[in-house]
């Protein structure tokens, strides 16, 4: 539930599985950072979104 999953309203189209797939990415790379608590890596990223970009290699 750290992303509100069940709070979402998208039901229909494909719509559903995007984010499902967004979610699973985020996760695996959080997981790859050496997160292993996702409510954890959540709060960070979300407070600190710079440290997300440049653990991407999208900003230095």
């Amino acid at each position: 539930m750290t992303f509100g999953e069940d709070a979402c309203r998208a039901r229909n189209g494909s719509l559903p599985r995007a984010l499902a797939t967004f979610r699973s990415l985020a996760i695996s790379l959080a997981h790859l950072a050496g997160w292993r608590n996702n409510a954890a890596a959540h709060d960070h990223y979300r407070s600190h979104p710079a440290d997300a970009l440049r653990e991407l290699g999208l900003t230095t």
